[in-house]
């Protein structure tokens, strides 16, 4: 169909969805980059956040990313993920207690400290998600 392209969103469990879209918003490491039909081949590496799809029938879907990389190439986007799901199915009370616990951690060395980066970055994700949703 003219004008769209593949996306294809796959977790280490399972190929979430293949789809023909419009266009694609993912979260990147360092911001939001979109997908358009004819783009330049790119590889990125992925953040915590929304992914929003714009559906070649219409419509649009939502999921919440966590983490992985995405690929560009001959129009198919492949976006490869440790997890993907839907804002609606994010508890937004376990996603909130998430947060909580990540911004009281204390860490007593580097290590510790990027560990705690990365859960706070990935709570506060979940909590626009949920909110995204509810």
């Amino acid at each position: 169909m003219p004008g769209t392209f593949r996306c294809t969103l796959v977790t280490p469990e399972s190929q979430v969805l293949d789809e023909e879209v419009t266009h694609v918003t993912v979260p990147a490491w360092d911001g939001q980059i979109g997908f358009l039909p004819g783009r330049a081949p790119l590889l990125a590496k992925l953040g915590y956040g929304m992914m929003r799809m714009d559906l070649a029938q219409g419509g649009r879907r939502f999921f919440y990313i966590g983490g992985g990389f995405a690929q560009m190439k001959d129009d198919r986007l492949t976006v490869l993920t440790e997890e993907a799901q839907p804002p609606e199915s994010i508890d937004p009370a376990e996603a909130e207690a998430a947060l909580k616990e990540a911004q009281a951690r204390v860490a007593g060395n580097e290590q510790e400290a990027k560990v705690r980066d990365r859960d706070r970055a990935r709570a506060r994700a979940l909590v626009a998600a949920a909110r995204h949703a509810h």
